[in-house]
Formats: structure tokens, sequence, C-alpha cells
């Protein structure tokens, strides 16, 4: 087995620690194969209805790589990917209840990059952290890896066209 031993120079914020306004910090954003491919070719588009977080239009990401395994919902292990990102949060609104006055105005009317959802507020279904940022050049993919049963698949190509895969068990499909 391979490992890579560096040390990141974006922020790798525990699941219930409230991201800061203007920190770029590493996140995971769970998709299909396909979509995948697209996201690294023409970048991200931002959902129309907001899926299931209720947060409006945004990309949905999460710093709980646990989540992202688990999206989208209905596909096949074997067809998922877990994109890892940076992401630029900006102007960050913590939206901590259903129904919060801001849960869907928080960009278009008061002007927030990012919306979080701490853990443990119940309008998530997942119960964990999420968050959902306005604008899709605010994110910018770093690593693509493939979901394999109880394991996660890393897999890159070097500018020479030679493909590194790092496997490890480390995240338990639920």
């Amino acid at each position: 087995m391979v490992s890579l031993s560096y040390r990141s120079q974006y922020d790798h914020l525990q699941s219930g620690v409230s991201p800061e306004d203007s920190h770029v910090y590493v996140m995971y954003h769970g998709t299909s194969k396909q979509i995948a491919v697209d996201i690294q070719r023409n970048g991200f588009k931002p959902s129309k209805d907001g899926m299931l977080e209720e947060l409006g239009p945004g990309v949905y990401v999460s710093r709980d790589i646990g989540k992202a395994i688990k999206y989208p919902l209905g596909v096949s292990n074997n067809k998922r990917r877990v994109l890892k990102v940076k992401v630029d949060v900006g102007k960050v609104k913590i939206i901590d209840q259903q129904n919060h006055p801001m849960q869907e105005t928080w960009h278009t009317e008061h002007g927030y990059d990012t919306a979080w959802v701490p853990p443990g507020v119940s309008m998530v279904l997942s119960n964990q952290q999420g968050n959902c940022v306005y604008d899709p050049k605010r994110i910018k993919v770093m690593q693509v890896m493939k979901v394999k049963e109880n394991n996660i698949q890393l897999c890159f190509e070097l500018s020479n066209g030679i493909v590194i895969v790092y496997l490890w068990r480390a995240y338990k499909l639920v």
C-alpha cells in the first residue's frame, strides 16, 4: 500500500466546528461516475431545487466524507464517486433550525456565499452537517474517489499518463 504524507494548505475542520468567513476548507461531494466526469470537464452546476437539505439553489458539499459516500441516493456503490474539493466559503450563514428565517434567502436577499447546517439539526435527513455553496466557482476539485463496498479508492492520473490508485478501509458505508 502506498501512502501520501503531505500537509494540506487547506483547513480540515471537524464536522461540528463552525466555518469561518473567507477561509478555504476541504470538503466532499457525492455524485455519480458520469456526473463526476462532467464536473471535472465543466465545473459544478448548482442544483435548482435545493435537493433534500432545503437551502435553495447551490452546490451541496460536506466536511463529512461519511455523508458524501451515501450520495447520490439510489445509485449503486460501483457507480458512485466522491469528489474531494477545496471550497472558498466566503461569507457563511449558519442555518441552525428548520424554518430558519434565512433558510432559502441566505444568498439572494442577504448576500451570504455559503449556508452551513451544523450536525444534529433535524432539517438535514442524515443528521450530519452540510454546506450549500451558491457560486460553483468557489469550489475546485482536488481528487476523485471511487466508492467500493466498505472501501474508498482514490485514483488520479499523473501528467505522464501513469495512474496511481490508493485504497483504504477507513470509512464504512451505511
